[in-house]
């Protein structure tokens, strides 16, 4: 069966260490912008904005795919209003809102990979692609992982772990499904990428 084509950016599984996702993030104020281009979705990666909102929290931009380009952290949600989290999976450029950002490295993430991979791949480096607009009406993220690899140069992005052991996702085939954690954080620029 041929693995499904859905794209839906960085979803935390798990961590390196054998235990479930914790939920733990960080919450992150994204400022007004003017294009649609600004829109942020759940499961995009984000950068720091250089500022924050009136009360200090830290503001996010969407981050920037490619080698030397550190990141954050990935959305895992979207405060729609200063009290809760909705199920809101989209904020509009346009507007300034709340999302919330899972920063640790140490979190392992599923995410569709935008050509063939397979399991001499493991170990491996890889940037983020955007390989489509996220979608306003569904909320899904148009982030993948972009399947060019290197082991060579610890500043790309993410490292490759694994991939999920699911009869939906046959390795070698288009739209496999990769187990990846963050290679290259702001967070620890002093050391970034393995």
């Amino acid at each position: 069966m041929a693995n499904a084509d859905k794209v839906f950016g960085f979803k935390p599984v798990g961590r390196i260490d054998g235990s479930p996702n914790n939920g733990q993030t960080m919450l992150c104020y994204k400022a007004a912008g003017t294009t649609v281009t600004n829109d942020l979705f759940v499961g995009d990666p984000v950068v720091f904005s250089g500022s924050g909102d009136t009360s200090g929290i830290p503001g996010v931009s969407k981050a920037t795919a490619g080698a030397e380009n550190p990141i954050l952290g990935i959305i895992t949600g979207v405060q729609v209003d200063g009290n809760h989290l909705d199920r809101a999976t989209w904020i509009d450029g346009a507007d300034a809102g709340y999302v919330m950002v899972c920063c640790d490295m140490d979190t392992i993430f599923e995410v569709q990979a935008d050509e063939l991979l397979t399991y001499e791949d493991i170990g491996e480096n890889a940037n983020f692609a955007v390989t489509q607009a996220g979608s306003r009406t569904t909320g899904k993220s148009g982030i993948e992982l972009d399947a060019t690899l290197t082991s060579s140069l610890p500043t790309w992005q993410f490292k490759i772990w694994g991939f999920p052991q699911r009869p939906d996702n046959t390795l070698g085939e288009e739209n496999v499904k990769v187990l990846v954690t963050i290679n290259n954080s702001q967070l620890h620029q002093d050391n970034a990428g393995v």
